[in-house]
């Protein structure tokens, strides 16, 4: 029969006592540094991409709405000028339909010699 040993960092052999075999220390040398940068470096500049996305197409979305506005506020405004004239015309013509000739009971002609009397 084999036994099985655990060779702990502590070295302390002694039965009945739980040891530690993985080490809970963290060593950082210098490319483990390195590396650490380079990975907050590029979690900082992803955000900022983000950010900077983020912000481009919401400036697109607000062009685009004040564009839409002032198109809609063009074709408003044609269609005031239109509804003015339309208006006008509907008010021109109940007038007209208003106003009715008269007929004419004695028609006076004046001739050539009747001019002197015309005049006094």
């Amino acid at each position: 029969m084999s036994k099985l040993y655990i060779i702990p960092n502590s070295n302390d052999f002694k039965p009945g006592i739980r040891k530690k075999a993985i080490k809970r220390e963290v060593i950082i040398g210098p490319t483990a540094i390195k590396f650490v940068t380079i990975a907050i470096v590029a979690v900082l500049f992803i955000i900022y991409l983000t950010q900077s996305t983020a912000n481009a197409s919401r400036s697109i979305k607000v062009r685009d709405a004040a564009d839409q506005k002032a198109n809609y506020e063009e074709i408003q405004t044609r269609l005031e000028d239109e509804k003015t004239r339309l208006e006008s015309l509907n008010r021109i013509n109940q007038e007209t339909e208003k106003v009715q000739m008269e007929p004419v009971s004695q028609v006076d002609h004046l001739r050539a010699g009747d001019r002197d009397l015309a005049r006094n």
